[in-house]
């Protein structure tokens, strides 16, 4: 007899153990996770999280299924009159690679062709000045070489002109000044290419699997590569340091050099700032070769969110309707709340 009730016994522990199991995959079966493999890495702020964000239109399918298995069901109602055409299909991208990540939780929200191998453009000065911050003081003093002839974005530096680290970033990341950005890096001891040896080591240091830089600028090269999720990891590496953060907020300043002889004026190239008020910025990036390239960060609701377009033809409308997508697609439901819905 006493054999008999310890299997027993034994027997209720494995039924409830499958219980718990079957009920905890049904929860999690609502939340989408980031991607947290050996070869992905996401930096977390540090932050309470208390509320994750799920897709509505998972909750929907699992109400519907639930509705459908009542036992008062009477089967599904279609309504035809209230159906509506959706007025933005994110599968209708022009975009080539496309990432959405919810910051605070490490969420990826929405992802297409991530890893793709593609032409970064200007959005290399984040690496340019990341270099920099570790390499340089904000007020040391660069004279400005011969850079009259680059190419692309300039905010017309002069040469010999004298001109603080800090305001050089500024020309860099606000304007996308490739004279600030060659200036920056020419200064450096070991020379252009040693800088760009320090901006290739600093991908590897931040696990970034699809980038290498030929350049500080951006400029089109074979191998000038990166990738939507790597752009990513690179922003908010970026957006870390308090200043590189303040910076690539700024619609609009001015520099001078040291003689307070020469202004120059700056104007941010990215076009949604101050158009929504939830953009807090944060890169641009174009060329003939990567087309609209485009990192936006934007703080709405108490949400955190970036998203990276590149290869786009039309960055900026992509951008704001996926700003208005992620809302319309995502609610953020505390481990209770995921529960009671399962």
């Amino acid at each position: 007899m006493k054999i008999i009730l310890i299997n027993n016994k034994y027997k209720l522990i494995g039924i409830l153990v499958l219980i718990a199991t079957a009920f905890f995959y049904k929860a999690t079966d609502l939340i989408t996770f980031a991607r947290n493999s050996v070869e992905k890495k996401y930096d977390v702020y540090t932050r309470e999280i208390s509320e994750i964000p799920v897709s509505k239109s998972k909750l929907n399918q699992q109400e519907k299924l639930q509705e459908e298995q009542s036992p008062d069901s009477v089967g599904p109602v279609s309504d035809s009159t209230t159906s509506e055409e959706p007025s933005f299909d994110i599968n209708n991208l022009t975009s080539k690679a496309v990432y959405i990540e919810d910051i605070y939780t490490a969420t990826q929200l929405f992802e297409k062709n991530a890893e793709r191998l593609l032409l970064p453009a200007s959005t290399t000065k984040i690496m340019t000045a990341l270099v920099a911050r570790d390499e340089y003081h904000l007020e040391d003093i660069f004279t400005v070489p011969n850079v009259a002839e680059i190419e692309g974005y300039s905010v017309g530096l002069f040469k010999n002109e004298k001109v603080s680290v800090k305001d050089l970033l500024k020309a860099a990341l606000i304007q996308s000044s490739n004279d600030a950005a060659y200036t920056l890096a020419i200064s450096h001891p070991e020379g252009l290419e040693g800088f760009v040896e320090l901006m290739n080591s600093k991908a590897k240091q931040l696990d970034l699997k699809s980038t290498f830089f030929d350049n500080p600028a951006g400029f089109d090269a074979k191998n000038q590569k990166s990738s939507a999720h790597d752009l990513a990891i690179m922003s908010k590496e970026l957006m870390k340091d308090q200043f590189l953060k303040e910076i690539v907020g700024i619609k609009e300043t001015v520099i001078t050099d040291q003689t307070n002889v020469y202004k120059h004026h700056l104007y941010n190239t990215h076009q949604l700032l101050g158009v929504d008020e939830s953009v807090v910025g944060i890169k641009t990036g174009t060329t003939e070769g990567a087309s609209e390239v485009l990192i936006t960060q934007f703080e709405r609701e108490n949400r955190n969110i970036l998203i990276v377009v590149m290869g786009s033809n039309d960055r900026y409308k992509e951008t704001s309707q996926l700003i208005d997508w992620v809302f319309e697609e995502f609610v953020w439901l505390t481990p209770t709340q995921i529960i009671e819905k399962s």
